[in-house]
């Protein structure tokens, strides 16, 4: 037990250390649910905000911040060391990286159950492994998805005041002139969509290209082994050649048959590692209405992060249409591509349906068009950049 409070008083320096270099101002991300929940799973992509919003809380709330892919914290289970906390008196625990832990999902549901008075909140990069514990923890943990930033986020970390959240298919429009009387507007989308999806920006915007691929290698080596046993490394080049061919192609999809001949891979693992890159935020299968099949490429896949088409010199078409399936997705959204494309692009909550282009976009048989360049929305026209107040 002494080797454990050495540790814990060592993790205390680390956690002061951290705190003292969070940046200004914080991004300001509203989850549903009330602050004050006691267990919480926090998940989604890396490089989004998750170690520094647990960190604002451990600071704000005086709570214990472990980082659980510390190295002094790789023999000791997340049971012992939290009760060893919670023993000298900590109320609320922010534990990061939880998915490193071993046999993490069964020792957060003991300790929620043994210590029912302290508050425990977990975060994960990927989401498949944090649901594979939900089924120990879905009724004592509320899962938590923090998205990608948006549009509105990014102007607050700018400088601008916080307009709120605005629901883009609404008439409500009188907050757009206010905007707009604030600076280039547009201007400052386009280097959102290039460079702002991630708060990495703040560490340099320069950099922000870099940065944004060293995430997506280490989603790749870090956490998809996590998820898909016996990775090898034709794997790992297979799916930096989906990334690239999605980022270029003017067709969205993949060919399975083709890549499992040029890879030398069986179907199932294929179809594993596409789902595998699904749930870890690097893209998006949008599928269309009705299909169900639990192995399904769907009609069209998307980088997740918008801005990794700039990055990889990318067509702007499917930048535009990632975007969109990011936003609505963010703002709680379910989109799917349309039934036919002669029609819209996606069918959004299965009720409506929009079509996405440049500034003089047509709507087709749609109900929106969501245009590229336009500053103000008219009937039946959206901006682009306002889809980006949706969260």
């Amino acid at each position: 037990m002494e080797d454990i409070y050495a540790t814990l008083d060592s993790m205390r320096i680390v956690q002061t250390r951290l705190e003292a270099s969070l940046m200004e101002p914080a991004r300001p991300w509203r989850s549903e649910r009330a602050p004050n929940d006691r267990a919480i799973l926090l998940y989604g992509p890396r490089g989004v905000g998750k170690t520094s919003y647990l960190l604002r809380t451990s600071k704000s709330k005086g709570a214990a911040y472990l980082s659980m892919d510390h190295p002094a914290l790789a023999n000791i289970s997340v049971y012992n060391v939290v009760e060893a906390l919670f023993q000298r008196g900590v109320m609320r625990v922010c534990l990061d990286e939880i998915h490193y832990a071993p046999r993490w999902s069964q020792e957060l549901k003991a300790l929620h159950d043994t210590w029912p008075d302290r508050s425990i909140w977990a975060s994960g990069s990927d989401s498949l492994l944090l649901s594979s514990g939900i089924g120990d923890l879905s009724r004592r943990y509320i899962d938590i998805a923090m998205p990608f930033l948006s549009f509105r986020e990014f102007l607050v970390l700018k400088g601008f005041p916080d307009f709120g959240v605005h629901d883009p298919f609404q008439a409500d429009t009188a907050w757009v002139s206010e905007l707009m009387a604030q600076g280039n507007i547009l201007g400052l989308f386009e280097t959102y969509l290039s460079s702002g999806l991630r708060p990495l920006f703040a560490e340099g915007e320069d950099r922000y290209t870099v940065k944004v691929l060293q995430v997506v290698q280490k989603t790749l080596e870090a956490d998809i082994p996590r998820i898909v046993p016996m990775i090898a490394q034709n794997h790992f080049s297979l799916m930096n050649s989906v990334l690239g061919y999605l980022s270029q192609t003017k067709i969205p999809t993949v060919q399975v048959n083709s890549l499992c001949r040029e890879w030398n891979v069986g179907k199932e693992k294929l179809y594993g590692l596409l789902q595998a890159m699904e749930q870890t935020g690097l893209i998006r299968i949008l599928r269309k209405p009705g299909d169900h099949a639990a192995r399904s490429i769907g009609a069209k896949l998307f980088l997740a992060d918008p801005s990794l088409y700039p990055a990889l010199g990318g067509k702007e078409g499917n930048a535009r249409e990632a975007f969109v399936a990011c936003a609505l997705s963010s703002a709680g959204h379910k989109v799917q591509t349309s039934a036919d494309e002669r029609d819209a692009d996606f069918l959004v909550d299965g009720s409506f349906q929009v079509e996405i282009g440049g500034s003089r976009k047509a709507r087709k048989k749609a109900d929106f068009v969501i245009r590229d360049g336009a500053d103000y929305p008219a009937p039946g026209i959206i901006p682009l950049w306002m889809l980006g107040f949706g969260w």
